[in-house]
């Protein structure tokens, strides 16, 4: 089906989004099977868990709207952090954990544990939409090329290429084309500065975080086993 916005305009897409979040609020402060200060606990994990993604959001539109090309490595990392880490894993097993009573040790080892492996998959899914399979993807391969994204690997390369091909890359990633000859050559040129084998690595290495942070948690073995089995796919999926 149609994205909302697509189908009944941006006003109703955005009202309808604002509308999930008072839901999500709404559904933890009703909810009697939890004791009233738990409630107000949770509340105040999500609505920070918000507040941050709408920061990493906030930086990522910054970026394009200003035509930032000098976005660094490290910069990258935060936005992706706030944008996708936090709410994808980090703080939903926090807030899984807490409702399970958890200690203050477990519910921290499962939020770093969350964080670390949320971003893996992030990076993964970006070395996908890059080098991944073409024919699996289809009209998505390469997209982030297309759309100028600020991805790790696009902000590594724009830091180590030479200053030619990195006017070159830049006027790839700023012309928003589809075509494949300038999506693969830009691919080239990432793959020129290493970027692609640094990202993987950086992948790899949060993974490797994740999975050692877990190992010293305080879980259960099925709990353990299901988690790091989880973080072994995201960095191992191809599509």
């Amino acid at each position: 089906m149609p994205c909302l916005h697509r189908s009944d305009g941006t006003g109703i897409a955005v009202n309808v989004g604002d509308l999930a979040l008072v839901c999500v609020q709404t559904l933890v402060l009703r909810d009697e099977t939890l004791p009233p200060d738990l409630r107000l606990r949770l509340v105040d994990r999500l609505l920070s868990m918000e507040e941050r993604t709408l920061e990493g959001q906030a930086l990522d539109l910054g970026w394009v709207r200003d035509g930032r090309w000098d976005v660094s490595s490290t910069e990258y990392l935060t936005m992706a952090a706030h944008k996708t880490g936090f709410y994808s894993a980090a703080v939903p097993l926090a807030v899984g954990a807490l409702c399970g009573d958890a200690s203050p040790g477990q519910v921290e080892d499962l939020s770093a544990f969350g964080m670390a492996a949320g971003l893996a998959f992030q990076l993964q899914d970006d070395l996908l939409n890059l080098v991944g399979d073409a024919t699996a993807q289809g009209k998505d391969f390469r997209s982030d090329i297309t759309e100028g994204k600020r991805t790790l690997v696009a902000c590594h390369a724009l830091e180590h290429l030479g200053a030619d091909a990195r006017e070159e890359l830049v006027s790839i990633l700023s012309a928003h084309s589809s075509a494949e000859a300038p999506l693969a050559r830009a691919a080239e040129l990432m793959e020129a500065a290493g970027s692609i084998d640094f990202a993987r690595g950086y992948a790899q290495s949060l993974a490797d975080d994740a999975k050692e942070r877990l190992g010293g948690a305080d879980i259960t073995e099925g709990s353990r086993e299901l988690l790091l089995s989880m973080t072994d796919y995201f960095i191992g999926r191809s599509s």
